[in-house]
């Protein structure tokens, strides 16, 4: 019973109910740890774990988005951050987000630390954000550094729509071609090959290939799907698996466009944590390190654990940041001229914005790119199958004539 949580009900000193959720090995400690946060309990259950990943509505990026949002208003507002959470998981609909929420609250009132209380759900926020959360409670700059975190994940959440939405139209075009020509291969073509043999005319080595294709799908079909189901599972465990996801990363950092767009998107996003990281009163090398974790990227991540490294030796930011083969040169040559953490941070404002707008050019624009491609290959396809149909029927009427 070791991952079991508890859902409760329970008063509180000024006589309020509050509801929520805690993971506990038993219910006796679920109330042991209720009346140490200060209520008395009314109701205590168990919660299933597999009732709850079933049934319940997991907790998005949007949902961290909006939360950060209405987080940085209640600071700026003054309003006691325990309260105004508490107020937000009243008006919250999604029950894992409310209970979440409805325990750093309490927490919070409790006497816990801000970044303590969201550090227990450090699966959800993320390293970066719980480590920007600190500093910023150190440095007193809460409400700046939530605004600005709210910030960036909202422009995260944009630019990975704008990717889905620029390859969503040819994936479906894709998917449409091979669903065709999967039906010209089986059915199409070995009737005709069946006529024109029977004529005798002698197949060309078009057809014969296509024919042997629909024959070999026709009688294998279970091994095609097997070997297409295995692919997808394949990839999907290699992008999860780290050194699956490194060489990921290396292939379409070479690729043309793509490696262009990743290269943009992840300099965006380097820039903007280590700002956010800098104005909360983190060090240059601590900032740089939580930034390369952010973007999510290994071969960059290992990058800027190499150029930390360097730092921490006794070189100097412009000589490590020099030889950074991650960001562009644009880049480089910004923050390389930073004298100070307040140069800095404004170098990498600037920065992000600037391949913010390149990012959303490229994802944008990408459908100019792939829609030749695909043109191309189509017309390709196309005239194969027509050469398989079209040249043995131009021989059986040389032969009837």
């Amino acid at each position: 019973m070791g991952n079991t949580s508890y859902k409760y009900l329970a008063l509180d000193d000024a006589g309020e109910r509050v509801r929520g959720r805690i993971p506990a090995e038993s219910e006796e400690e679920a109330i042991d740890q209720i009346s140490a946060m200060g209520y008395t309990a009314l109701k205590v259950g168990a919660s299933s774990s597999f009732g709850d990943g079933l049934f319940t509505k997991r907790i998005t990026s949007h949902d961290i988005a909006s939360l950060t949002r209405e987080m940085s208003v209640l600071v700026e507002a003054n309003i006691p951050i325990a309260r105004g959470l508490h107020s937000i998981a009243e008006h919250e609909k999604n029950q894992e987000l409310r209970d979440m929420v409805l325990d750093i609250s309490m927490m919070i009132e409790s006497g816990s630390k801000i970044t303590d209380s969201f550090g227990k759900y450090k699966h959800v926020f993320g390293d970066v954000y719980v480590q920007t959360l600190k500093a910023a409670e150190k440095s007193g700059k809460l409400g700046t550094v939530m605004t600005h975190l709210s910030d960036m994940l909202d422009r995260n959440i944009e630019t990975s729509q704008q990717v889905k939405r620029a390859l969503a139209y040819p994936i479906i075009v894709l998917c449409f071609v091979a669903l065709a020509l999967g039906v010209i291969t089986i059915f199409v073509v070995p009737k005709f090959a069946t006529i024109f043999e029977t004529n005798g005319v002698e197949l060309p080595i078009t057809t014969r290939v296509i024919r042997a294709m629909g024959v070999s799908m026709t009688m294998y079909w279970w091994l095609y799907i097997g070997m297409v189901i295995g692919s997808v599972f394949a990839l999907i465990s290699a992008w999860k698996n780290d050194r699956g996801r490194y060489a990921i990363e290396v292939f379409l950092h070479k690729l043309p466009y793509i490696g262009r767009m990743f290269t943009a998107v992840t300099t965006a996003r380097f820039s903007r944590v280590m700002s956010i990281s800098l104005d909360s009163g983190i060090d240059v090398i601590e900032s740089m390190q939580v930034a390369g974790q952010a973007t999510g990227r290994p071969v960059f991540i290992d990058e800027c654990d190499g150029m930390c490294a360097q730092m921490r030796s006794g070189d100097s930011l412009e000589e490590v940041i020099n030889e950074c083969h991650g960001l562009p040169s644009f880049a480089r040559r910004l923050l390389g001229a930073g004298k100070d953490s307040e140069e800095l941070s404004r170098s990498g404002t600037i920065i992000a914005r600037h391949y913010d707008r390149l990012s959303d050019h490229l994802a944008k624009n990408i459908n100019t790119i792939v829609e030749p491609l695909m043109t191309i290959a189509m017309a390709g396809i196309v005239l194969l199958v027509a050469l398989s149909v079209f040249l043995p029927m131009w021989q059986m009427v040389r032969i009837n004539k």
